[in-house]
This record gives C-alpha cells, structure tokens and sequence, in this order.
C-alpha cells in the first residue's frame, strides 16, 4: 500500500494599499474592527488555515530605507500598507471565496478604503528554515550551537 501523497498547503498573499483621504492607522482599524468580523465566518466555512496581517507602516519603511538604502540602492521598498497572507488548504479556496455572497458582504466598502487597483497578489509555497532560533532542516530541528558555550 502506498501512503497518499498530500498536497502541501499554499500560501496567497495580497498587498493592500489605502485610499488617500484615510490615515494609515485608519486603514488598518478598519481592516481589523470593520472586514474581519465578516469575513471570519467566510474564511472558517472554506477552511482558511491561517490569515495574517503583516502592516507596513510608513514611519518603518522610511527609516528602514534611509537606513539601509546606500548598501541596497537598488532595493525597492514596498509603500503599500499592509500585506494580507493566507494559508490555504488549495487555490480552488480562493475562487470559493470570492464568489461567495458573504464574502460579498465582507469586502462591501472596499473600495471606499482600498485602492484595489494597486493591489499585487501571489501565490505558492512557504517552507521555514528557521524559527524561534532554531534551524529547522527537512522538518528536523537542528540545534545551533550557539547559546551552548560556542559562539
């Protein structure tokens, strides 16, 4: 018997930039108080693994860029302000949701607040090497040896 192989989940990110007459703290309120508790429901109807914000704020990526923009002069900063990452059982989930009336529902003043149109979107596979400050090789924690007396 041959043990099926499952389809490792996938990951779908989406960056959001705000409308122009909203404040940065603004924006982010209302993704968190306003869309979130509508779209919560949809998410654990089409089994949303995880969903995660990573926010961006302006005063960060300025100093960031001021920082360390002479030894990457080529880097381009991301200016959006927040980048939305789901994990997903598959990329069929993300069709089921968009056409869901309650997703529908869930995105209703969207675009009074985002600016949809700036929006980059991708999707694959995220796999951690290292975490909580371990190395984590082929899903074996490898201790470092640092922290051991070796340095």
């Amino acid at each position: 018997m041959s043990a099926a192989t499952e389809t490792p989940p996938v990951k779908f990110t989406i960056t959001h930039h705000r409308q122009p007459q909203h404040t940065h703290e603004a924006f982010i309120d209302w993704i968190v108080k306003e869309h979130l508790p509508l779209a919560i429901p949809v998410f654990r109807k089409y089994g949303v693994i995880d969903y995660s914000l990573f926010v961006t704020p302006p005063s960060l990526n300025e100093g960031l860029k001021q920082e360390i923009g002479s030894f990457r002069p080529t880097w381009d900063f991301a200016e959006c302000d927040c980048f939305i990452e789901y994990i997903l059982p598959s990329a069929e989930i993300i069709k089921n949701i968009m056409s869901d009336p309650e997703w529908q529902v869930a995105i209703k003043d969207q675009d009074k607040w985002v600016d949809v149109p700036r929006a980059l979107v991708s999707i694959g596979y995220s796999t951690t090497y290292f975490q909580r400050g371990k190395s984590l090789i082929h899903g074996e924690i490898v201790e470092s040896p640092v922290g051991k007396g070796n340095t």
